[in-house]
């Protein structure tokens, strides 16, 4: 009786933790607000010509460029926290600069490829208008769930260092209407 007793429990155990653990499910309060206000610019690579030019195969991938055009620090998966976005940011933004790497790659120490992509905002944001300012590029999308989930902490980061840093959340591969409904809700 009582060996049947702990397979039940086990067994409703592994039921109710099963799709917490495969399919990620959080409590409400332990998520954070994935409906946060973005104001920092929301870019369209409708075409993934700007995700091709940069490697993207996954996302969400998190790139920063100094102010003369080169990619310091590539960082795929999604930051958990707005002081792991810092932190990161503090990093590479601290240490030296080195000279360019001969051509244009997407790789660290070389020279960022340029693109100039439509906004939501309905204007247009080039790289290359951005230098003499470091920028962090944010390459997502709206079904990537750790794309959607990092956003907030992105937000955050941008409060506090926008106005050193331009942040740039390229959506790739979707359109301008997925992309609105998502961002406005």
């Amino acid at each position: 009786m009582r060996r049947r007793r702990i397979i039940r429990w086990t067994v409703v155990g592994a039921l109710i933790l099963a799709p917490i653990l495969v399919l990620g499910w959080r409590l409400p309060e332990c998520t954070p607000a994935l409906t946060a206000d973005i104001t920092y610019t929301i870019a369209l690579d409708g075409s993934q010509r700007t995700g091709a030019a940069y490697s993207i195969r996954g996302i969400p991938v998190n790139i920063l460029v100094d102010k003369d055009g080169i990619i310091r620090g590539i960082r795929s998966g999604a930051f958990g926290s707005k002081e792991q976005v810092i932190a990161w940011l503090d990093d590479l933004t601290s240490s030296e600069a080195t000279p360019p790497l001969p051509g244009v790659a997407p790789m660290v120490g070389h020279v960022a490829p340029d693109f100039t992509l439509p906004t939501l905002d309905g204007g247009t944001v080039a790289l290359s208008e951005l230098r003499d300012k470091w920028v962090l590029i944010n390459f997502w999308a709206t079904w990537c769930r750790y794309c959607v989930i990092q956003m907030p902490y992105l937000q955050a980061a941008f409060e506090e260092r926008g106005s050193e840093i331009e942040f740039i959340g390229i959506n790739v591969g979707e359109s301008e209407e997925k992309v609105r409904k998502h961002i406005e809700g």
